[in-house]
């Protein structure tokens, strides 16, 4: 994320400030633009950085692996408590889900026997 520079404002004016001040005051307060850099008047060659000739592969990585490590990093895990307790649950829920379908089963299949056997 890019970070801003805010802009402070000028105070409000009393009675005896006059408004060309208040203008000076907010101009003041505007970032300035970097100071150019001093020549010291010796022409140095500038230095050609060296090109990974595999560079391009780069741009078509997938940054997959570290978008998940930063989504990990986010997660607020449950403590040993809380995941156990869970796990019962689940396991209880799974138990008697399995009990009812099963009996839903054997009272169709007893149906079905019952009508065309």
């Amino acid at each position: 994320m890019a970070r801003t520079q805010r802009r402070r404002t000028a105070p409000a004016t009393t009675g005896g400030e006059q408004p060309a001040d208040s203008a000076r005051r907010i101009r003041e307060n505007l970032p300035r633009p970097a100071a150019a850099p001093v020549s010291t008047g010796i022409a140095r060659p500038e230095l050609r950085r060296r090109r990974n000739p595999f560079g391009f592969l780069a741009r078509l990585q997938p940054r997959a692996v570290a978008d998940v490590i930063a989504e990990l990093r986010k997660v607020t895990w449950p403590t040993f408590s809380e995941t156990r307790y869970l796990t019962i649950v689940v396991a209880i829920v799974a138990v008697i889900m399995g009990l009812f379908l099963g009996g839903v089963d054997l009272f169709f299949g007893w149906i079905i026997e019952r009508l065309f056997f």
